[in-house]
C-alpha cells in the first residue's frame, strides 16, 4: 500500500512537469503585412471609391508599393520626422495620375493618407 502511494506521487510530480499543449499566452500576435500586400489592398479600396480605370490602377499600385515601403524603413529607423514630406510626395505622385474630381476624393475617403 505504502509503494501505490509513493508511486501515486510520484505520478502526480511527473504529470505536473510535463509541458501543456497549448500556449501560454492567449495574446494573439499581430499580423505584419508587407507592404506590397499593403499597398494592393489600399489600391482595391482606391480602386472602388475614386473608379479608377485599368492604366490608373497599374500606376497606383506602383505608387502605394513604393509608398509603403518607404514609410516601412522610415519607422523601422525610427525617421518620424520625415514622415510628413514622405505623405507630400505620395501626394504629388498621386495628382500626377488622378483626376481633380478623383484626388479631391482622396482627400475625403483616404484622410489618414
Amino acid at each position: 500500500m505504502k509503494n501505490i502511494i509513493v508511486g501515486l506521487i510520484l505520478l502526480a510530480g511527473i504529470v505536473s512537469c510535463v509541458p501543456s499543449a497549448t500556449p501560454t499566452s492567449s495574446v494573439p500576435k499581430a499580423v505584419e503585412y508587407s507592404p506590397e500586400t499593403e499597398a494592393r489592398e489600399l489600391t482595391t479600396k482606391m480602386k472602388t471609391k475614386l473608379n479608377l480605370d485599368t492604366p490608373q490602377e497599374d500606376k497606383i499600385l506602383m505608387i502605394n508599393v513604393v509608398n509603403y515601403k518607404i514609410l516601412k524603413r522610415l519607422r523601422e529607423n525610427n525617421e518620424t520626422d520625415k514622415l510628413s514630406s514622405t505623405k507630400e510626395k505620395f501626394h504629388q505622385e498621386l495628382k500626377s495620375v488622378l483626376t481633380e474630381s478623383q484626388f479631391e476624393k482622396f482627400l475625403v475617403e483616404f484622410p489618414n493618407l
